[in-house]
């Protein structure tokens, strides 16, 4: 079975290749034709197939740059040129064009270095000497005595090719005058949004143990802060919103004002004297505690069009009276465990693009000199770099989602519930709709990798991802329902041995390369016993390290059962499982708890 499946892999990869090779060649003859649109679009094709990481992609990359330095969509000039350098340091056609969409952007000190590159990798090719010459300055022919041989009464016609050249000149002068132009006036349009609603600041919304954090302006009105709220929380139909005030106490929060106040004893209290230039908009975090109520209990709110406002924020859509709305409880399982196991912040990458187009401004502002914009720019750029990754990070998320609820949904509950041990974990019967959805994970979360190669949630996905797997499988080979005996399925527990210790293997490099966890600081006595009233206790959050632990003890403690199941050594791998929680901290109650419904301790406590 093992080469047959193998041999299915080389025949798609043959297709593929060829393929690609199909579509380089059509893209080349649109090139050649000068259909430049359609050309670029053939080469993100061929791209696709090829992976954006090999080698051969590099010459795509650059063949497409210079389709869209022909269309004068400089942007995506230099964005194609720079992945192909980073394949290709030395890509003369890369650079090339990168030079000349620098150059028509009015770039010059960028231009000038990538056309020296360009020369330096290739000095027979003919565009980057052109290229460099154009930045040197023209000098006239000397006659004899220094003097010119050129007539200045009776100019040499210039050919056509100057004459188009010139042309080309004036034309990058005028689009990178008009560029800088739009530049100032967008700059000039934010300074005067912000001086109107107020610098930004960030939101940490806190409803029981939910935080969802946003940014909004100082100044924002009331009714669009609750409509921001009601949409980080959906579930919540009627809310009210308060603050800590300076003195200890909960404030309510019903109107602009309220919320400027929030936003200054934010500052004040233990972050007084804390520097804040590095936080967003230069300000301290504002916390509001949300409390939910009865529809009753609703507040009304007193800011401009309050009634509105309320009615369209806090109720959300209209309900029957006695009306009941239900979500999938699987839908909140695995929001929550995504949250807790993977550490995922939903807004990350709203904050993170953010951040980025904060630092894009803050570079073209005029004050900021060249060397200091490059850094800044870089900056921005390694944030829109994690957004992307997170973006695909997510986008495998989803499917780990749809294929756990394929495999958990709606079946029994396990024993500690009231149901055979093992029922929770899938049947075979949907088993190719699973591995298609655990394989396109798998594909997202390499992406990402790709984006990122130092993520490390992806990594740690990529290992979860196996661990999924082997539950999958090991439901395959009759080794999870409330049977007694194995049923046919060798080679599937085989496999899902190899993937249990695969994963294993993963969470274990993971570990090393992930930082130690700081030390805590200990608490004063008189700081543990006081709690301000009305505020809950917030749960310590476990590090990354500690979440790495207890994924690492889950496939442990799951594999130690399949082996119990299959009568093979299985105590040593437990007892590694139960070493990997208490390093992670769990609680002893819940160690105790797992081990009640361990299939092996259980049959030895039943012989």
């Amino acid at each position: 079975m093992g080469k047959a499946k193998k041999q299915v892999l080389d025949d798609d990869d043959a297709v593929f290749a060829q393929r690609a090779v199909e579509l380089k060649d059509e893209a080349q003859k649109l090139k050649d034709a000068r259909n430049f649109a359609k050309a670029a679009s053939a080469y993100q094709q061929c791209i696709e197939l090829v992976g954006a990481s090999n080698p051969g992609a590099a010459d795509l990359f650059a063949a497409k740059s210079q389709c869209h330095l022909a269309l004068r969509h400089w942007a995506d000039v230099v964005a194609d040129a720079t992945r192909a350098l980073k394949i290709a340091p030395k890509n003369v056609d890369a650079l090339v064009s990168r030079a000349r969409a620098y150059q028509a952007t009015g770039q010059e000190k960028k231009a000038k270095a990538d056309a020296q590159s360009a020369a330096a990798s290739d000095g027979a090719n003919a565009d980057a000497k052109a290229l460099l010459e154009s930045f040197e300055p023209k000098k006239p022919v000397a006659g004899l005595g220094g003097m010119s041989l050129d007539k200045p009464s009776k100019p040499a016609a210039k050919s056509k090719a100057d004459q188009q050249a010139e042309q080309e000149e004036e034309l990058r002068k005028k689009q990178a005058a008009l560029i800088l132009k739009q530049r100032q006036e967008a700059e000039a349009r934010r300074q005067a949004q912000q001086r109107s609603w107020g610098p930004p600041v960030t939101v940490k919304a806190v409803a029981g143990a939910d935080v969802r954090t946003f940014v909004v302006p100082t100044m924002i009105a009331h009714k669009d802060l609750m409509s921001a709220l009601q949409k980080k929380f959906p579930d919540v139909s009627a809310f009210t919103v308060r603050y800590s005030a300076p003195d200890g106490t909960l404030k309510p929060v019903s109107s602009r004002h309220d919320f400027a106040t929030a936003v200054a004893a934010a500052q004040g209290g233990d972050n007084k004297g804390k520097p804040a230039a590095n936080l967003y908009g230069g300000l301290h975090p504002v916390r509001l505690i949300i409390s939910e109520l009865t529809r009753l209990d609703a507040p009304a709110c007193d800011d401009e069009g309050a009634e509105q406002g309320a009615e369209g924020s806090t109720s959300g859509q209209q309900l029957a009276p006695n009306e009941v709305v239900e979500i999938d409880e699987w839908i909140l399982d695995f929001a929550a465990l995504f949250r807790e196991h993977l550490g995922i912040d939903a807004e990350a990458h709203l904050d993170l693009h953010a951040e980025g187009l904060d630092k894009c401004n803050h570079a073209l502002e005029p004050q900021v000199s060249a060397e200091d914009a490059d850094a800044v720019l870089d900056d921005a750029a390694q944030k829109f770099q994690e957004a992307a990754a997170l973006a695909l990070f997510n986008w495998g998320n989803v499917h780990m989602c749809a294929a756990r609820k394929a495999m958990d949904g709606g079946r029994d509950p396990p024993l500690e519930e009231g149901g055979p041990p093992g029922a929770a974990v899938a049947t075979a019967d949907n088993r190719d709709e699973v591995i298609d959805r655990l394989d396109q994970a798998k594909s997202r979360y390499e992406a990402a990798l790709g984006v990122k190669p130092d993520f490390h949630d992806a990594t740690i996905a990529l290992a979860q991802r196996r661990y999924e797997r082997a539950r999958l499988l090991t439901a395959a080979a009759g080794l999870s329902g409330a049977g007694e005996s194995p049923a046919e399925g060798n080679a599937d527990s085989d496999e899902a041995e190899a993937e249990f210790s695969g994963a294993c293997a993963d969470f274990d490099a993971v570990l090393a390369i992930l930082p130690e966890d700081p030390p805590k600081p200990e608490k004063e006595p008189e700081k543990k016993e006081e709690k301000k009233e009305g505020e809950e206790e917030e749960a310590e959050q476990p590090s990354m390290r500690a979440q790495v632990q207890v994924m690492w003890g889950n496939t442990l403690f799951e594999q130690s059962q399949m082996r119990a199941r299959l009568g093979k050594e299985w105590r040593p791998l437990l007892d590694v499982a139960v070493e990997k929680f208490k390093g992670a901290g769990c609680a002893e109650a819940d160690i105790e708890q797992a081990l009640k419904v361990h299939r092996g301790v259980r049959a030895e406590k039943e012989a």
